[in-house]
């Protein structure tokens, strides 16, 4: 159904650029003791799409002071090692959007931490009741040159996993 609803969507050559109505997105950290998930609901974006050219694009920003992991002193934490009064936010810019069914690969830059590095997700897609997209993809901090914190002196672990979620309409 999604993908006769997207034919129709694409058939009628238009290009519509539709702001973020909802989002959230996850992070999940992890230290040999314990894991947690740090959660944003305020990140900012656009996607457009023009059917003309069959592509589209996608921007979201979110500012690393509005995450929650539900434990001020590691989120106090986050951003010490994160830099945030330097670097307060986190943006993503696509390059590349192809479409597989209800499926979107998505291609473009993650700048995070004064670094811009080309990251590939893969996310589902749905239109019914606007535009949502929800996918994850999976970081290191050492390609982002942040210092990763210790306790006990265990770092935690270098790798992030990302989740998002967010819906979009005019």
């Amino acid at each position: 159904m999604n993908r006769f609803i997207l034919s129709l969507f694409i058939g009628f050559g238009f290009s519509q650029t539709m702001q973020l109505t909802t989002s959230e997105i996850n992070y999940h950290g992890s230290h040999p003791l314990h894991s947690w998930i740090g959660t944003s609901n305020e990140a900012t974006g656009q996607i457009t799409y023009d059917a003309n050219a069959n592509t589209g694009t996608a921007t979201v920003e979110v500012a690393l002071n509005s995450f929650d992991s539900r434990i001020s002193s590691r989120d106090s934490n986050m951003l010490y090692y994160t830099d945030a009064l330097d670097y307060p936010t986190v943006r993503f810019i696509s390059t590349s959007i192809e479409l597989y069914g209800d499926s979107l690969k998505i291609s473009g830059d993650l700048s995070f931490h004064g670094v811009t590095k080309n990251i590939t997700t893969v996310a589902s897609a749905n239109i019914d009741g606007g535009v949502k997209v929800a996918g994850s993809f999976a970081i290191e901090l050492s390609d982002y040159n942040v210092k990763r914190p210790t306790f006990l002196l265990m770092q935690i672990a270098n790798t992030i996993k990302i989740d998002y979620a967010f819906q979009a309409g005019e």
